[in-house]
């Protein structure tokens, strides 16, 4: 599925302040269509959350993306 330009992308880290989003995937969702990204949200140090981003979230959020980097990893350095 292609997301629309401009909105979260599968395999990539935004960071927002600090808010850190790995997307996981981006799929609609299957009971109004609505187009989220899916994923782990945390800040470094705390335990990581499965959640759902939608486009409201992208576009007031104001999500960046960001290299990922070990400390950033829920696994931890490898």
């Amino acid at each position: 599925m292609n997301a629309t330009a401009g909105f979260f992308e599968a395999d990539r880290t935004y960071q927002r302040r600090r808010w850190i989003f790995q997307c996981l995937a981006v799929a609609p969702s299957p009971f109004d269509q609505e187009v989220r990204a899916v994923g782990f949200l945390y800040r470094p140090g705390e335990p990581a959350t499965a959640t759902a981003l939608d486009a409201e979230d992208w576009e007031l959020d104001e999500w960046k993306p960001t290299p990922a980097t070990p400390a950033m990893s829920p696994e931890g350095p490898r």
